[in-house]
């Protein structure tokens, strides 16, 4: 079994997400809040699983590459999402939501990554499908259901959050490159492969410093991008939830 971009198998990839979503809420829809957290806990160390069965195959496999590091937007993401439903915290259901989900859904719709795979049915492109819908799932899950009542410190706390693991993606998209002869692009922040991004690389000079690369205006560029659609979808979500509990509450 193989995959083919734009194929009716790539269109039920695209929708399984939110159907399955649409599932579970529905199924939990009329039940009580800590049934609600119950399925969210499985929810979330589902994710948090496929990310680590994923990693164990490749580290079975080859070792230890730069594929094992989840160092990734999406491997980043399948912690993300399942630590938020599986802890309640606030901050981690707000980055789930607002960095992670969007980036999920996109590599659901660009899912050129499971074409090169010979087939389907093996763990690699099976965690990667899988851990795409549930990323998407598991941040919807939060924000629909556990509705949290966020607070300015954790819009500040998931910003600082992921702005150290950028620092942490630049640091090592260099460091395993001049040490290991690896090929890393965490956080897509080391060139545009993985992104409609070329246009805007290949628009701004990148600097060496020793063993330390780095394109300064298209990485500062990519932060101003992601702080405007984070805040915008944090503020999104708060009415999200402040919308749903208003009509809960005239109920």
């Amino acid at each position: 079994m193989t995959f083919t971009m734009w194929s009716a198998m790539h269109f039920l990839y695209i929708l399984s997400s939110p159907v399955i979503f649409a599932a579970v809420y529905f199924a939990t829809k009329n039940r009580s809040q800590k049934t609600k957290y119950r399925v969210g806990a499985v929810l979330g160390a589902i994710s948090v699983l496929i990310l680590i069965v994923r990693n164990v195959d490749i580290f079975v496999r080859n070792g230890w590459d730069l594929e094992v590091i989840p160092l990734q937007v999406c491997h980043i993401g399948s912690l993300v999402a399942g630590l938020a439903l599986l802890t309640q915290k606030r901050w981690l259901i707000a980055t789930a939501f607002c960095f992670n989900l969007t980036p999920a859904f996109l590599a659901t719709v660009f899912a050129d990554s499971l074409a090169n795979y010979d087939t389907l049915l093996a763990i690699r492109p099976q965690t990667y499908v899988w851990g795409h819908i549930f990323i998407i799932v598991c941040a919807l899950y939060g924000i629909l259901v556990y509705r949290p009542r966020f607070e300015k410190k954790d819009l500040y706390r998931a910003i600082g959050f992921i702005g150290c693991a950028s620092v942490a993606a630049i640091i090592c998209n260099s460091a395993f490159r001049a040490a290991l002869a690896w090929e890393p692009n965490y956080f897509y922040l080391y060139d545009y492969k993985g992104t409609p991004l070329k246009f805007l690389y290949n628009a701004f000079p990148s600097s060496d410093f020793g063993w330390f690369h780095i394109n300064f205006f298209y990485v500062i560029t990519l932060f101003a991008v992601f702080i405007t659609v984070f805040i915008g979808l944090f503020f999104l979500a708060k009415l999200i939830i402040n919308k749903l509990s208003c009509r809960k509450n005239a109920n």
